[in-house]
């Protein structure tokens, strides 16, 4: 079992995910960033805290993608799980309307 800070540390993982990978011709989840985490630990050895750099190692995705391909997860991700209501509030569609979005040709969150 985990301590509480450390299972924080653990759930960032997946959210770090869905902004830093993509569908590629290759792989349907491939990660195109990297992170580096500092843990910092008390005298006793025990976790106390963590500090989560990332750097996003393949910018140029956000802006184009080869066909076949998606930008990072999140985008998709996020549009397809806001209700129409939310959507209409942030003053946004579907991501088969965003020019960033739709340059591999696949739209759909899987």
């Amino acid at each position: 079992k985990h301590s509480w800070i450390e299972q924080q540390i653990l759930e960032t993982n997946p959210i770090l995910e869905a902004f830093g990978n993509a569908k590629t011709v290759r792989n349907d989840n491939s990660s195109r960033f990297g992170k580096y985490i500092d843990i910092f630990f008390n005298t006793d050895g025990t976790i106390e805290g963590a500090r989560i750099d990332q750097y996003l190692l393949e910018k140029s995705r956000i802006v184009g993608q080869n066909q076949h391909e998606r930008n990072y997860h999140i985008f998709y991700c996020m549009l397809a799980g806001l209700s129409k209501e939310h959507k209409d509030k942030l003053h946004l569609r579907d991501a088969s309307h965003y020019k960033y979005l739709t340059g591999g040709g696949s739209t759909v969150c899987e």
